[in-house]
């Protein structure tokens, strides 16, 4: 009897068995799923082409490939890890414990290269920080402590747009950071930086046009006067003790600016150097790391091309000159092509007239008095802008120097400014007053003239 209901079981067994197979034999095989709707984002077969849903043109779904080793996903077009040079295999099929374990090991690689990054960092090797940082972004991009650095190195090193990228990055990671406000707070001061610098840059581009254009007509009117050789009178009885006493000088003649150097000339010369670097015409001695750049050229000031140039020192002024072929002129060379053969107090006579210069502590373009020109016609050689000389300074210097082509003390401490500036009262604007400052100071009230020798026929 069991011998009976087991031959019996085995035969159901077979013929259900039997029935199972032709019935799944006349099913298709299951399609892979390689389209993929980009509105609503639903999968579909290789052979269809609109999704069934809403009509759109299906797109393809790019197939992943992986490092079978650090299982780190390559970009389109790759076929080798770039770490280890294992080939790429697809990433379907790989299970939730490899993907685990996938995680796990680009963690340990990016804190392994956050922590060489943060070690250069402190040897203050910012360049191979930056190269180590990236390298564990790349690794692990969700690395919150990570986009803080790279925020911080980044600032340091200037550049402004990946600063605050990475900075976004360490908020949107760790938004219950502690120290979120003043991450906030800094992203703000960067992006106002940016915008400043972005300003700058504008102002920069604008200044070049502007100065080029305004160049041409500077040097159809700007030029130099001859004074002619001869004696004039040079200090006075009447005032302080360093322009006494009054005496008589002889100068060879010589050629003196009509104008005082503008903006826009001394742009022409910072442009040069720039290009050149070159320094074979400056003062020996100047201080190291001189550019001649006035301080604060970023100031609006600077933009007007026919202002004259100020907070330059001794040197910056030396150093244009010689560039343009010319020089400083001597304090003699000075006062006689401000004051002229008849020992005048002031350029344009002895009686003092407001209206005749630029007193009014807000800058002008050279050349704007008219009427306070010297009789050679040279313009404001009173107020504007004080002007360096050539000479050192010395208070009893008149007592001792020679009658002829005087040049000042062999050595000093100041060098020798004249003319008084727009900040300056009547007293101090005389075309014998003398002033002097060390040779590297500069302020918003020191400019120049340049002058040349007349070669003798």
């Amino acid at each position: 009897m069991k011998q009976h209901y087991w031959i019996s079981f085995v035969s159901v067994m077979m013929i259900y068995f039997v029935l199972i197979s032709v019935i799944h034999a006349g099913e298709p095989p299951a399609k892979a799923l390689t389209k993929k709707c980009p509105a609503c984002n639903k999968l579909f077969s290789e052979e269809t082409k609109f999704c069934g849903e809403d009509g759109t043109k299906l797109t393809d779904i790019a197939q992943r490939m992986i490092c079978p080793q650090c299982k780190k996903e390559g970009v389109s077009g790759e076929k080798f890890c770039k770490e280890h040079g294992k080939k790429l295999v697809p990433a379907e099929g790989v299970t939730h414990a490899q993907d685990a374990d996938t995680i796990k090991q680009k963690k340990e690689l990016a804190k392994k290269y956050y922590k060489e990054g943060t070690d250069f960092c402190d040897a203050e090797s910012y360049d191979s920080a930056i190269e180590s940082y990236k390298k564990a972004e790349e690794a692990f991009p969700d690395f919150p402590a990570l986009h803080y650095n790279m925020g911080w190195l980044y600032s340091k090193l200037g550049n402004v747009e990946q600063a605050i990228r990475h900075l976004q990055k360490y908020i949107v990671l760790a938004p219950d950071a502690s120290d979120i406000t003043e991450v906030q707070s800094y992203i703000v001061v960067l992006k106002n930086a940016q915008e400043k610098y972005k300003q700058v840059m504008d102002t920069f581009k604008n200044r070049d046009d502007t100065m080029e254009k305004a160049l041409t007509e500077q040097k159809k009117k700007q030029g130099s006067v001859m004074v002619p050789a001869g004696e004039f009178v040079m200090g006075t009885n009447e005032a302080r003790e360093d322009s006494y006493p009054e005496h008589r000088v002889y100068l060879d003649a010589f050629e003196i600016d009509r104008y005082e150097v503008t903006n826009a000339q001394y742009w022409e010369f910072l442009a040069y150097m720039k290009k050149t670097n070159d320094h074979s015409k400056c003062f020996k001695a100047e201080p190291s790391g001189k550019d001649h750049t006035p301080r604060f050229w970023e100031n609006e000031y600077y933009n007007n091309p026919d202002y004259p140039i100020a907070r330059v020192d001794w040197y910056d002024a030396y150093a244009y000159a010689a560039w343009a072929g010319k020089r400083l002129p001597t304090e003699a060379e000075w006062e006689k092509a401000a004051r002229g053969l008849d020992g005048r107090k002031f350029p344009w006579g002895n009686e003092w007239d407001p209206v005749r210069c630029n007193l009014s502590g807000d800058p002008k373009p050279v050349g704007s008095n008219e009427s306070g020109k010297s009789v050679y016609g040279c313009y404001d050689m009173s107020g504007s802008v004080h002007e360096w000389c050539a000479d050192w300074y010395l208070d009893s210097y008149y007592a001792e120097a020679p009658s002829r082509n005087p040049k000042g003390p062999d050595h000093g401490l100041r060098r020798v400014i004249r003319g008084g500036s727009r900040f300056s009262q009547p007293f101090q604007v005389r075309t014998n007053t003398r002033k002097s400052e060390q040779p590297d100071l500069f302020n918003v009230a020191l400019g120049f003239r340049c002058a040349k020798d007349v070669k003798s026929k």
